[in-house]
């Protein structure tokens, strides 16, 4: 029996906080990679609301080549829907369910569609944190303090390239996609690094996570979701990572994880494309290498994302 916080409907949106401490961080997470198209895609759209702003990365990989698009929104230009600026747009069509991403610009268009391809599953266990701040027994600097889901999708949608304002080609999205939603307390550079990965196959989806703060491990953990509705709980993983001669950029790596039942996996994933994206702050520089990886696991091959984070501390 996997046992999961009780969200709902709710917990899709932006949540109240009642006041805003340090640290504070509220974000949506969608990837896609489509491999016969040579096409990825990684969105995140956040709130720091202490900060009294928001943030809307994308980027988009077409063809090997990236296009980044970054955006900070001050608290008094944010709209009350998700149309947060003229560019980038979020919809939840059905929640738990269903989202929808727009992306235009003078040389691209893209409409996305992400279908759940499995039931949404909360890596929280425990009280909501926001109720434990209001209560105060939370400090606002804890590290570790996040409520948190994932579902596995499938985009599909079209993206069409421009120019001069004109259409000159248009390319039929569908691949396999993964999406999270975290809220909680996130103080970047106190996290020594992690390892998230969602890596999707034609009968099964793996997503799991290591993180490590202040110098030891607090969360490993993940699901593996199986064709028939079944799923089971990750509790230990290992990894082992290879990197380029800079000994920072990641080119493949081992993870050796067992499940609630005691049973051991092994999967393999190789990176085709790192986006490199620092996060530096008056107390250090936290590094995040986003890679789209190739899997290999059990004589499967499947596509997703190894997320790679370091940081270090002045």
């Amino acid at each position: 029996m996997i046992k999961e916080f009780d969200i709902t409907e709710k917990d899709e949106y932006m949540h109240d906080w009642g006041k805003f401490p340090p640290f504070h961080n509220e974000s949506w997470y969608f990837n896609f990679i489509d491999r016969p198209n040579n096409v990825f895609f990684v969105t995140r759209l956040s709130f720091h609301m202490d900060k009294k702003n928001s943030q809307i990365l994308l980027f988009l990989v077409i063809d090997g080549k990236a296009r980044i698009y970054l955006k900070e929104i001050p608290l008094d230009k944010m709209p009350d829907n998700w149309e947060f600026d003229t560019k980038v747009k979020y919809y939840c069509i059905k929640p738990m369910k269903q989202w929808r991403i727009k992306f235009e610009n003078s040389k691209i268009n893209l409409d996305i569609n992400f279908e759940g391809r499995f039931s949404v599953y909360s890596s929280a266990v425990g009280e909501d944190i926001i109720a434990s701040i209001k209560k105060g027994v939370i400090e606002p600097d804890q590290v570790a303090a996040q409520m948190h889901y994932e579902q596995p999708m499938i985009a599909t949608g079209i993206l069409n390239l421009k120019k001069k304002g004109e259409i000159i080609e248009t390319r039929n999205i569908k691949g396999f996609s993964q999406r999270d939603h975290s809220w909680g307390i996130r103080d970047w550079v106190k996290i020594d690094g992690w390892n998230w990965v969602s890596a999707q196959f034609e009968d099964e989806a793996i997503n799991l996570y290591k993180v490590n703060a202040l110098g030891v491990n607090i969360l490993q953990g993940g699901i593996i979701y199986f064709k028939d509705g079944d799923r089971t709980l990750i509790e230990k993983i290992e990894v082992t990572t290879k990197y380029k001669d800079d000994g920072k950029t990641p080119v493949s790596s081992t993870f050796i994880f067992t499940d609630e039942k005691g049973k051991k996996r092994t999967m393999e994933s190789k990176t085709i494309y790192s986006q490199y994206l620092p996060r530096p702050s008056p107390k250090g520089l936290t590094e995040i290498y986003e890679q789209v990886a190739i899997f290999t696991y059990d004589d499967k091959e499947g596509d997703g994302i190894s997320e790679y984070l370091t940081s270090t501390r002045h």
